[in-house]
């Protein structure tokens, strides 16, 4: 059993879309059959890259960390070449929809279900060499290092007071 793995996806992140229900209360995926395909496609990059990292271990079972950082295509206009890669992505899509298009596709490979991840840091900026993609870290959160993060939650919480 491995306690974490790292890896990174080459492609476009691609949002896992919304739902539009019917009037029979039948719902159905939102977006166009292109937006569709791309997700298809991101989703098969992602369970890819989660099972060459997994080398064939079984899922994690217990509180997880994940980090994820989307890597998205600037545009061309707007943005000075010096600020690609440390400028934030602020148009979409949506950071949450990137992170549940990720966390649906590992689940059953990285982790037995999502609903495990605990601690999570997720951002998206521009790809600063033009290769869209992520960069996923996924840790067993331990007993110790539960108990580091609570201090540190504490700190941080009477700072502010």
């Amino acid at each position: 059993m491995i306690n974490g793995i790292s890896f990174d996806v080459d492609g476009i992140p691609t949002p896992k879309g919304s739902t539009t229900r019917m009037p029979n209360g039948a719902t159905l995926p939102a977006g166009t059959t292109e937006s569709r395909k791309r997700m298809a496609q991101w989703r098969e990059d992602v369970r890819h890259e989660a099972k060459t990292a997994m080398d064939g271990n079984p899922p994690i079972i217990g509180p997880i960390r994940l980090f994820a950082e989307f890597r998205l295509i600037p545009p061309r206009t707007g943005i000075r070449k010096s600020e690609i890669g440390w400028k934030c992505h602020t148009k979409k899509p949506d950071v949450d929809k990137l992170f549940r298009a990720l966390a649906d596709a590992m689940t059953g490979i990285v982790w037995v279900d999502d609903s495990q991840v605990c601690v999570s840091a997720i951002n998206k900026s521009y790809a600063w060499d033009m290769r869209a993609g992520a960069s996923v870290t996924v840790d067993l959160i331990t007993d110790d290092s539960a108990r580091r993060l609570s201090a540190m939650r504490s700190i941080v919480r009477n700072a502010i007071q």
